[in-house]
């Protein structure tokens, strides 16, 4: 009677919740520092929690993660290996809880953020770095900037290439013009043309009649003069 007690329990707590068999066995691990930890996964409202709980010489700590990772279709074939894949980051930490306070498992990266699991609480308490969140936000938003920023070519328009110009010919160098001497022209001899006989003749006859005879040459060179 108490064995068939039992298995009535059992099934029914399977149909109030049909993926509580999935999370019956925690996923264990060993931290870097050898710490000895467990996940485990549990349903609270709309979103689903995860608490990882470690102990090592005497002492111990834990964390808790929320999310909502039903929202993702890979999650929901597979959900034990999305929590899989966020032990195998937190087994690389010396503190399972010291690590990233977001977690997004690989299986999961192109969905929504909404289906990662964020942290919530841990005990001792674990200051983490404030405005993380403003940060990612930031970084989406230079992340936007720059992408506004690089020009897109329209999908219809195709670079025309420009029309080659054609190549022009080598121009051959000019010499210089070599300038010639300039050779200085001779003077021109001025030739005083000398009376004509007649003219000497007539000049020698007007002396002889009206100079003297010793002064005849003299007389007749002047009346030539004048005369020309």
């Amino acid at each position: 009677y108490f064995f068939t007690h039992c298995l009535l329990i059992y099934q029914c707590s399977l149909i109030s919740n049909p993926k509580g068999s999935i999370w019956d066995e925690p996923i264990r691990f060993n931290s870097k520092a050898k710490d000895s930890c467990a996940m485990v996964i549990s349903g609270q409202t709309n979103f689903t929690k995860l608490r990882v709980s470690c102990k090592s010489k005497g002492k111990s700590y834990w964390c808790d993660f929320l999310g909502k990772p039903n929202l993702c279709g890979a999650y929901n074939k597979n959900p034990r290996h999305y929590f899989t894949q966020i032990m195998w980051d937190m087994r690389k930490l010396q503190n399972a809880c010291q690590g990233p306070q977001v977690y997004k498992p690989q299986m999961c990266r192109s969905a929504s953020d909404e289906v990662q699991m964020a942290f919530h609480a841990s005990w001792p308490k674990i200051s983490f770095p404030k405005l993380t969140q403003a940060s990612q936000n930031q970084q989406k938003q230079q992340q936007q900037v720059k992408s506004s920023i690089t020009p897109t070519k329209p999908p219809g328009q195709k670079q025309q290439p420009k029309p080659q110009q054609p190549a022009k010919p080598a121009s051959k160098p000019v010499k210089p013009a070599v300038s010639k001497p300039v050779t200085p022209r001779k003077p021109v001899k001025t030739i005083t043309a000398r009376p004509t006989v007649a003219e000497e003749s007539q000049a020698t006859k007007i002396a002889e009649e009206y100079c003297w005879k010793s002064l005849q040459g003299v007389c007749a060179y002047f009346i030539n003069w004048f005369q020309n």
